[in-house]
């Protein structure tokens, strides 16, 4: 799989999210339970609190599991300050799922849970036009299964419905969340 850009996630364990695009060879959209070559993001993310945003520039090719890249503190496309070289692990994927080029619409808002002690909602992307979204949760009840989709049955798979900080839900499967924070919202492709 090519990488298009990472986002770090949580900080024991750390999870990093592949930022997809709908077109190839970046049209898959993943997580995964990772580690770190240093301990910037750690400080950094100490520092900064869990909706913090960290992003990760790949320089080159994985090799494997391994995924060298530049370290930001904010988005690394555009006004994202660079904390230094990283290399990112990939311990174990959570999630993953190729884009469709030309899907089915999907009327129900999903989300894909991942995280234990620290939870957070990616929600699942379908075609464009959509929208990236990630968010910091807690449970306030029983613990769903990690890479467990969510779906909203009445909301739309929208940016109006999309799901924003101070919510709660249920989940079909009876676990209760509640959104703490958007760590990271993107509209375009």
């Amino acid at each position: 799989m090519d990488i298009h850009g990472l986002i770090l996630l949580g900080s024991d364990p750390v999870y990093a999210v592949h930022m997809p695009l709908f077109t190839p060879p970046y049209d898959v959209q993943a997580m995964a339970r990772v580690t770190l070559s240093t301990d910037t993001y750690q400080r950094a993310r100490a520092r900064y609190g869990t909706s913090a945003l960290f992003t990760v520039r790949p320089q080159g090719p994985a090799a494997g599991a391994d995924i060298p890249g530049e370290l930001f503190f904010g988005p690394f496309a555009s006004d994202g300050d660079p904390l230094g070289e990283v290399t990112v692990r990939v311990r174990q994927r959570v999630w993953a799922h190729r884009l469709e080029p030309d899907p089915a619409p999907q009327p129900t808002l999903e989300y894909v849970l991942f995280g234990t002690d620290e939870v957070f909602l990616a929600h699942r992307l379908t075609g464009p036009p959509d929208f990236d979204q990630l968010l910091t949760a807690q449970f306030t009840g029983e613990p769903a299964e990690q890479g467990t989709t969510v779906r909203l049955p009445g909301r739309p798979n929208d940016l109006t419905g999309r799901l924003r900080p101070g919510e709660q839900i249920t989940t079909t499967e009876g676990a209760g969340l509640q959104v703490l924070a958007e760590v990271y919202l993107e509209t375009r492709d």
